[in-house]
């Protein structure tokens, strides 16, 4: 099908779609049959995964259809099927056409962690059955309140002018309705998702799905797989950017001739702008040295794939089935480590409120919002991620900030006892036994002396752990550098414990290096 065309029936589709979900919404009247309704919402992702799940049946498979056509075509849904992407998509002509000077797009940085980070925070909410997440980003729900209380009113005061107009002149076929269930709330957050949207479609396009959709994120997922694709054709490109300008989503880069297409929402009008015919649609061509910008991470996909395969076999044989073993033991805490001061986890979670004064005075952000190491109850409460970095050993900062009392004040004499959990050392990963090389990384940076370097072999000492004098710091962590699993990690204590004192060292007194050399 020519671009010029494909780009047209994209437009009158997806006006005809989202007229059809609009109906119901604005019938002041009830005319509209419940089978109707039924049957148009199939074709919505979330409405239909959420009754499919709850009363599994043939008006709930709407989302496995969406999933097929976003691995054969992209995310066509977001700009074929979705009202309100469709409503971006006229605030964003309006401002086109409206402005003294032309707008223009340009590519935009993908953000994948918000974007990513918001799908799994909605997702594993509505795992849980809180439906939160899903109330403020569904897209097909925030248009759906924006057209029940703010469109609907509309339609109605017109419907009751009109009829009043046709009955000052003696026309009595158009019948006035009355406005019910006036609530300001509702139209309060109508009208400020209509303000947002409006400016943010003014301004960047769609930056909203691109950016903050969970729906449009994880379709993105299924579009990385796609048959057909958007594609800069390297042969006819001469990096003009005049594709990027026209592109809502802010996907294409033309400079390095490549098309992000998992943020690419499938309005196509990039197929029409290019002069010389260098943008395509279609099936890519196959990889070639000459052709690096159709080349995908393959590489790391394949490790990712591995390590994955290892795991299952770990899971299900028991053992390791590569003779050459890497950092492949994954290092499994029963919970997450809680910020000194905190006592016990249970605790810290019933007091802390998430306000995460601690994580902004904190030194080296070893304190880092907690998704689910916590549990659902302590969503957003701090963790030690010593993944991130360490807890310096003299700082009390955490402590004196907190406002509610969930970190209890410790003197730094107090706190450098405080044992927040164990190190635990997990020979297999460490570099001394798989490669035979020398590192002691986690020993050198030890601030209490719990790890120490022994014998091993000749010219190689390993790690080894006295448990009772560590204080769970992470700083042997922080500095382990195998991958993708530590060797050694720090093992939650639930319950803050007291660590000894540390046998003829100095090195207790001392400060961790705010900087590891790996």
């Amino acid at each position: 099908m020519p671009n010029h065309l494909l780009r047209r029936l994209r437009f009158w589709f997806s006006l005809l779609i989202v007229v059809l979900l609009t109906l119901p919404f604005i019938d002041f009247t009830g005319i509209i049959p419940p089978e109707y309704i039924r049957a148009i919402n199939w074709t919505q992702f979330i409405p239909s995964i959420l009754k499919f799940f709850e009363i599994p049946n043939l008006l709930g498979t709407g989302f496995l259809l969406v999933i097929i056509l976003s691995l054969l075509f992209g995310r066509v849904y977001c700009s074929w099927l979705c009202p309100f992407g469709w409503l971006q998509d006229l605030f964003s002509g309006i401002g086109r056409l409206t402005s003294k000077k032309r707008r223009f797009y340009k590519y935009l940085p993908p953000l994948n962690y918000l974007r990513y980070g918001l799908l799994i925070l909605v997702g594993a909410l509505a795992f849980f059955r809180i439906n939160t997440g899903l109330i403020f980003t569904d897209p097909f729900s925030i248009y759906g309140r924006i057209a029940n209380h703010l469109l609907m009113p509309l339609v109605l005061g017109i419907n009751n002018l009109v009829s009043n107009l046709l009955g000052n002149s003696g026309f009595y076929g158009l019948k006035p309705y009355p406005y019910q269930g006036f609530d300001i709330f509702a139209v309060a957050i109508g009208v400020f998702y209509l303000i947002i949207i409006a400016y943010i479609s003014f301004t960047k396009g769609r930056l909203y799905c691109t950016a903050w959709c969970p729906v449009g994120t994880l379709l993105g997922l299924f579009s990385r797989f796609s048959l057909f694709k958007i594609y800069l054709d390297e042969s006819r490109c001469n990096q003009c950017g005049l594709c990027a300008t026209s592109c809502k989503a802010g996907c294409i880069d033309s400079k390095n001739t490549n098309v992000e297409f998992d943020r690419c929402v499938g309005c196509f009008n990039c197929l029409t702008v290019c002069r010389d015919n260098g943008v395509k649609y279609g099936i890519p061509p196959k990889k070639t040295k000459s052709n690096p910008s159709s080349i995908p991470d393959t590489r790391r996909r394949e490790i990712l794939l591995s390590i994955l395969a290892i795991g299952i076999v770990q899971k299900v044989f028991g053992k390791d089935p590569i003779k050459v073993q890497k950092a492949f033991i994954e290092a499994v805490s029963e919970s997450a480590v809680s910020p000194p001061g905190a006592i016990n986890n249970e605790r810290f979670t019933s007091v802390c409120t998430a306000c995460h004064a601690c994580l902004s005075a904190c030194p080296t952000r070893v304190l880092q919002p907690a998704f689910l190491q916590h549990g659902i109850k302590g969503m957003l409460q701090p963790f030690m991620d010593y993944h991130n970095n360490f807890c310096n050993y003299e700082c009390t900062k955490c402590m004196e900030v907190c406002p509610t009392g969930a970190l209890i004040f410790l003197t730094p004499e107090n706190k450098k006892r405080t044992q927040l959990g164990k190190a635990k050392f997990i020979e297999k990963n460490c570099v001394v036994y798989t490669d035979e090389t020398a590192c002691g990384a986690c020993s050198e940076h030890c601030p209490s002396k719990a790890v120490d370097m022994v014998f091993y072999k000749p010219g190689l000492t390993i790690p080894e752990v006295t448990e009772d004098i560590c204080v769970g710091c992470g700083a042997c962590e922080y500095a382990c550098p195998t991958l993708p699993y530590k060797a050694i990690y720090v093992e939650a204590n639930a319950i803050h414990q007291v660590a000894k004192e540390p046998k003829g060292s100095d090195k207790s007194k001392e400060e961790v290096p705010e900087e590891f050399p790996f």
